[in-house]
């Protein structure tokens, strides 16, 4: 609990002045002056109570990203007693810390999150803030890898209960690194995740496509981006979100990409954010075979694990 002493720095410490001038216009749903002990927990608050510039610019961001969020765990904390989620490279996991407010301290709604990094440091950091917290009982942290993670394995370790039909509601995968978002998508998938949230970042794996195969001698549509190093990697970049977004479109999700960090601060700034509305599209596997035809027939990490898993095929095939 935040003691007297952290209560008054922060009262002194964020005047109306100062509260005005760190908002300017903008409204955010945790404020400094009202979540401090979870921000100086996080690292986000000195012990003076202030914020740092780098630290304030990830407040933006976290405080952007659960925004982005919202409507999808207000609807599933109305459809589920108990919404389950799973934070998969969850690095310092503030992500993981604002859902867990927002469960408890707004929705008061039960909530069980399984945090998982391949860094046994910082889980262990996560869960001594958890009970620092007093989230130890529905926030979990372990080290796990995405390439063989079992979320019904952590669950069990984590929560000791297995129930019929067990799945995570929501699957957030916010620092999966090239093919890892990959690896994500398809754990998420195969586990039927009501809510999927993905931001890509450093993708190469196309690029390297278009690099080591003379695909760009082959008068393909694409040719001229392959050609070129600095197009070949952007785009490719865009193209395997692209050809992500038609495999989930396929499956039943209905998926929207936004900037969820100004492009100044980051390029690791897009939000893919799928929800499952029914079963197989049609529509949008074509869209993704010509897709898939016109950059050269790759085939990208995500479409060979959800042929392992028995993914691939549409039931209407």
């Amino acid at each position: 609990m935040e003691t007297a002493a952290f209560q008054k720095r922060l009262q002194d410490h964020w005047t109306p002045e100062r509260r005005t001038k760190f908002l300017s216009g903008k409204s955010f749903l945790l404020t400094p002056w009202q979540g401090g002990e979870l921000l100086f927990a996080l690292g986000l608050l000195n012990k003076d109570a202030s914020m740092s510039a780098d630290a304030t610019r990830k407040f933006i961001q976290i405080n952007h990203m659960l925004q982005l969020l919202l409507p999808s765990l207000k609807s599933l904390a109305k459809s589920f007693p108990k919404v389950r989620v799973v934070d998969a490279g969850c690095g310092n996991a503030y992500l993981s810390f604002l859902i867990a407010w927002y469960f408890r301290d707004i929705l008061r709604h039960p909530l069980e999150l399984i945090g998982i990094d391949h860094s046994q440091a910082m889980v262990d950091r996560a869960n001594a803030r958890a009970v620092q917290l007093g989230y130890q009982q529905s926030l979990k942290f372990a080290v796990a890898d995405l390439q063989t993670f079992s979320w019904l394995t952590e669950y069990h370790k984590a929560f000791g209960q297995i129930e019929a039909n067990l799945r995570p509601h929501c699957f957030v995968a916010l620092h999966a690194c090239d093919t890892a978002t990959d690896y994500a998508l398809a754990e998420a998938l195969r586990l039927k995740a009501d809510v999927i949230a993905v931001a890509p970042c450093c993708q190469a794996e196309l690029a390297r496509v278009w690099k080591d195969q003379p695909l760009a001698e082959q008068h393909l549509p694409m040719s001229p981006v392959m050609r070129a190093p600095h197009f070949r990697r952007v785009v490719a970049a865009d193209m395997t979100d692209m050809l992500r977004t038609l495999l989930l479109r396929s499956r039943g999700y209905e998926v929207t990409a936004t900037e969820f960090v100004a492009s100044e601060h980051t390029p690791k700034n897009r939000l893919m954010l799928a929800t499952r509305r029914g079963n197989y599209l049609r529509a949008a596997e074509q869209e993704f075979n010509s897709l898939k035809t016109a950059l050269g027939e790759p085939i990208l990490k995500l479409e060979a694990l959800l042929k392992q898993t028995g993914e691939s095929r549409s039931p209407h095939a």
